[in-house]
């Protein structure tokens, strides 16, 4: 539910969550950054980078469509780094920073996953919520396309849907 209220879809899976000190707390996962971007209009205005010893620091810069905008940053170790790894390791702190800089501006205090991986004993947790019943999104993708023929159709087909369509 939570993916719908945040205006996400769920069929993505864009959140997960982690096991972490004996609680579980919902990560963001790629597909949830993505569509948060598109959803509130948020745009990276500018990505900067610094290297302190072996440590790389983006700083990303977002702007909304209202023109608010906000500032995060990405940091990885780059000790004992070369060649591709090392490349990674670049590419990994830009998009912690471009991550980072959509949840906040977007008002979501969540972890994105490449935070998350980087914790300690924090455990992601597989099949945390319950699956859709199988054929699920099959229906919701011919049900969201009987929106074009207007309420009453929309109302006969959820009508008409299998029960545990209608309950997940």
């Amino acid at each position: 539910a939570l993916p719908i209220c945040l205006g996400l879809n769920p069929l993505t899976k864009p959140l997960a969550y982690l096991k972490l000190n004996g609680k579980l707390v919902l990560y963001a996962l790629k597909d949830a950054t993505e569509q948060l971007r598109k959803l509130h209009g948020v745009s990276i205005a500018s990505v900067t980078n610094q290297r302190f010893d072996d440590v790389f620091v983006v700083t990303a810069t977002a702007a909304d469509r209202n023109g608010r905008t906000d500032a995060a940053t990405g940091a990885v170790s780059l000790a004992g780094l070369r060649g591709e790894a090392l490349a990674n390791a670049l590419m990994k702190a830009e998009t912690k920073a471009k991550r980072r800089v959509t949840l906040s501006i977007c008002g979501l205090g969540l972890l994105d996953e490449t935070e998350a991986e980087t914790i300690p004993d924090a455990q992601p947790v597989v099949d945390a919520e319950p699956s859709a019943p199988v054929g699920f999104a099959a229906w919701w993708q011919v049900w969201l396309g009987t929106a074009a023929q207007g309420i009453e159709a929309l109302q006969t087909s959820w009508h008409a849907a299998l029960p545990e369509f209608r309950a997940w």
